[in-house]
């Protein structure tokens, strides 16, 4: 950033995002002049905002299917054995 009371390049002292925006502030060597800058939105600010958005369409289609079909409600087959299972089931067996 260019000093708007001397022209020389100021450096920057300070960068903020605490409140979801980029906020850089700068001072000149020269004058000691100091400004600062709003750099727009934030990356964590806009990546918050999409999981949000994410979480709340999931959490609607889920209401819509369970609202549409209330089947999947109902308890279906016995889930899938392991292999150990299976195999221990063999010798566990009464004959």
């Amino acid at each position: 950033m260019i000093c708007t009371k001397c022209g020389a390049e100021m450096d920057q002292t300070d960068k903020n995002t605490f409140t979801g925006r980029v906020i850089r502030e700068y001072e000149c060597r020269s004058c000691g002049h100091s400004d600062w800058q709003d750099e727009g939105v934030a990356l964590w600010q806009v990546l918050h905002d999409a999981a949000e958005q994410d979480k709340a369409e999931a959490a609607a289609r889920a209401a819509a299917n369970v609202a549409a079909d209330p089947q999947e409600t109902q308890p279906g087959p016995p889930p899938a054995l392991s292999f150990r299972q299976r195999l221990t089931g063999l010798f566990r067996r009464e004959k």
